[in-house]
């Protein structure tokens, strides 16, 4: 009995070790497969992000790029190991967004990105200005299934991002404070936009009109409210706004301040007659009075203590960006702006800049007809702005904090500057 239930024994040992074998090995298959499914995942969210900042970057120069300068065009070419930063163009732009989520082309990895003006090979019957492909490939090594020989798993992900055909001119003017009211229209003022209004405060009258103010969009441009409008005496949007629509973030939010060196006029720069101003950074301010006219030569002016207008001046400047490190543009004046921004170099479409802790605001004013032609930039800062600016529109787009507009204006087309037009210049999807 003895050597029988010995004989019982040494067999169940026997079958706990082959089922042991067993759960372990599907345990290890279950290992691995759950990690190569990750890796997919991440390598999916690599190619992903790759494609669409690089689809981005080229979309944030034009609605059509161009394969020259910092757009490039390429067959699937492997990204380098090595990328100066910041990239000399989009695709290494997009390279870097692969890297930064841990994939590179070198050792078990593998990534190549391709980009065209043409119809995307990938994806047929599709028409876009503009496409990147990204593949993003990787070896990954198995642990427990290498038992069965299954050394190495092949992982990855393909796709392709587009700039998607302009459904307007661009996002031409965006009002960044989160509540209250933060466009006030009155009177007969007239604003029109063939660009686009993005109004992010969460107030119920985040839009206040009055009188037969009219706010307007033409094309397949609309007015979108995080809120709401409130308007009495015939007061209108036309066509109805977008309501509920999420905040939009500050579109030039990585444009860097200019560094404020030492002063060319320490003492405030009072001017009484006809004067011609040069580029410098103006400490005291700048001070005007009567009807003189001030021409601005091309350059960069950093004001401190900003204009102080009384009078009746107008300002005529090409080529010209003028930043407020400190102030504004204050006073009783009716003085009237004519300026456009530089077309070249780091200001590049850049007009008029508020340092982003300034609040000061500006007014700009002027019944002969302000026209300011380029980026007015005060995130912080509350726009003024009266007068008729012209039926024929200007190029122009405005970022402020707030806005109050009187008079006729007409904002016709997005600036282009060096650091893109803004979000709702064109869209940017994946379509593979």
């Amino acid at each position: 009995m003895r050597t029988h239930t010995s004989s019982r024994r040494g067999q169940a040992l026997i079958m706990i070790v082959l089922s042991c074998l067993v759960i372990f090995g599907a345990v290890g298959l279950v290992v691995d497969l759950g990690w190569a499914r990750f890796r997919k995942q991440a390598a999916q969210a690599a190619a992903e992000s790759a494609a669409l900042a690089a689809a981005a970057s080229a979309a944030s120069t034009s609605c059509t790029p161009s394969c020259a300068g910092t757009i490039g065009c390429q067959a699937a070419t492997a990204c380098p190991t090595s990328i100066s930063t910041p990239p000399s163009n989009n695709l290494l732009a997009g390279c870097l967004y692969a890297s930064a989520n841990g994939f590179k082309a070198s050792g078990h990895q593998n990534v190549t990105i391709a980009a065209n003006v043409t119809a995307p090979p990938s994806v047929p019957n599709v028409t876009v200005p503009y496409w990147v492909s990204v593949s993003v490939s990787e070896t990954i090594p198995q642990l427990f299934s290498a038992v069965f020989g299954n050394t190495y798993l092949s992982s990855g992900a393909h796709v392709t991002a587009a700039v998607l055909p302009s459904t307007s001119s661009g996002g031409c003017i965006y009002v960044l404070a989160p509540s209250g009211s933060s466009v006030t229209n009155s009177g007969s003022a007239l604003l029109q936009s063939g660009c686009g209004i993005y109004i992010d405060s969460s107030s119920s009258s985040a839009v206040l009109m009055s009188g037969s103010a009219t706010i307007k969009t033409t094309g397949t441009a609309k007015t979108n409210i995080v809120g709401n409008w409130l308007a009495s005496g015939g007061a209108t949007i036309t066509p109805a706004p977008n309501l509920g629509i999420s905040p939009q973030a500050d579109p030039f939010a990585s444009m860097p301040a200019p560094t404020v060196g030492s002063c060319t006029y320490t003492s405030p720069v009072v001017i009484t007659t006809n004067t011609t101003l040069s580029q410098g950074t103006y400490c005291g301010g700048i001070i005007t009075s009567g009807t003189e006219t001030i021409t601005m030569n091309p350059g960069l002016y950093i004001i401190k203590s900003g204009i102080t207008e009384s009078g009746s001046p107008t300002f005529n400047g090409t080529g010209v960006t003028l930043y407020f490190n400190t102030g504004g543009i204050t006073g009783s004046g009716t003085g009237g702006f004519n300026l456009s921004a530089p077309t070249t170099g780091t200001y590049q479409g850049v007009v008029l800049f508020e340092d982003r802790s300034d609040s000061s605001g500006i007014t700009l004013s002027g019944s002969t007809g302000t026209q300011v032609s380029g980026l007015v930039y005060m995130p912080k800062g509350n726009l003024t702005y009266s007068g008729d600016s012209g039926t024929s529109g200007v190029v122009s787009t405005l970022v402020v904090n707030a806005i109050t507009f009187s008079g006729s204006s007409y904002i016709q087309q997005a600036a282009t500057t060096a650091y893109g037009g803004g979000s709702g210049s064109c869209p940017v999807a994946l379509i593979e």
